[in-house]
């Protein structure tokens, strides 16, 4: 065959060849997409093909991205969250009758409020110390309860039986002895915290220093919160209780509790005492309080501005 005849033959074929390569590609293509499952179709681990899910925050950031790797989706570990933080406060109360567990707790690595009663051994150092270590300081209030005399609410305390002007001067001086404080709360006080009066003279000191009321409803009765607010006081309310059983167990379920709380309503407020198996509990469940979508806050952050007036 000549030169020019081999030539002409070879011209023909590149057409032929092109779009002989052209076709196989294009079953390649087929065969890669027919792998891939339908757009609703169900996959694995209750997902459907074509939804996406996202990662908490701080897993998205652990895992490099912001919707997980290619192995996550794959084995199902790739979960759906809510992103919406929910704030947390925990508020030990009792601080000041030991240095201890209070200190132990402080350097706890939680951002906590520290409830500090006044007038007690160690109520003034204390108060000076975890504010050192970044933790907020209020007052804790000694109020009269139910069971008085039998139950003492201690030094400086206030009750039904002063007036007005005797209860504001009472509460001032306890908000000195306690160097730092940015709000109140009521240490016992089932009977002070139901009646408005005691509780206005109270909650009128409270606003003038520009502070904020933290009602531990320790009676159903009381009326701390809610005259606070039409006071114009910030004021904030105790979710739950973490150890009035002072169970190591029943602690932990407590804080679980807490922030279920959290997650439900958007916010909680726990309130502990500066006791060694409160410390141990709140230690362990560290973890749990760590939780990406919780936030540990200080007691401020949840009192709210007042919506009404007196």
């Amino acid at each position: 065959m000549s030169a020019a005849g081999a030539s002409r033959r070879g011209s023909g074929l590149g057409p032929i060849l092109a779009l002989v390569i052209l076709i196989a590609a294009s079953l390649g293509v087929l065969k890669h997409l027919d792998g891939r499952p339908a757009a609703g179709a169900d996959l694995p681990g209750g997902r459907r093909a074509g939804a996406e899910r996202r990662l908490p925050a701080g897993q998205a950031a652990r895992e490099g991205g912001s919707g997980g790797s290619p192995a996550d989706r794959e084995t199902g570990d790739w979960m759906p969250a809510d992103d919406a933080i929910h704030r947390v406060a925990i508020v030990i109360d009792d601080v000041g009758f030991e240095e201890g567990p209070a200190l132990d707790l402080a350097k706890a690595g939680l951002p906590l409020t520290f409830a500090v009663l006044p007038f007690q051994r160690y109520s003034q150092n204390l108060a000076s110390r975890v504010k050192a270590l970044g933790h907020e300081v209020i007052l804790h209030l000694p109020m009269e309860p139910l069971a008085y005399p039998i139950r003492d609410p201690g030094q400086g305390a206030v009750g039904e039986g002063m007036s007005p002007a005797t209860i504001s001067e009472a509460v001032r001086r306890d908000l000195d002895a306690v160097p730092g404080a940015v709000g109140v709360n009521n240490h016992m006080g089932s009977r002070a915290t139901a009646d408005s009066r005691i509780m206005r003279a109270v909650l009128e000191v409270v606003r003038q220093r520009g502070l904020y009321f933290l009602d531990s409803r320790t009676s159903t009765s009381t009326v701390g919160f809610d005259l606070a607010r039409r006071m114009g006081v910030r004021a904030v309310e105790r979710s739950v209780f973490l150890d009035d059983r002072r169970e190591a167990s029943y602690i932990e379920g407590q804080v679980r509790e807490l922030l279920r709380r959290a997650r439900e309503e958007g916010s909680a407020v726990g309130i502990g005492h500066a006791d060694p198996v409160t410390v141990g509990a709140l230690k362990r469940s560290s973890g749990l309080l760590r939780s990406a979508d919780i936030r540990l806050v200080p007691a401020s952050e949840l009192a709210e501005d007042s919506r009404g007036s007196n």
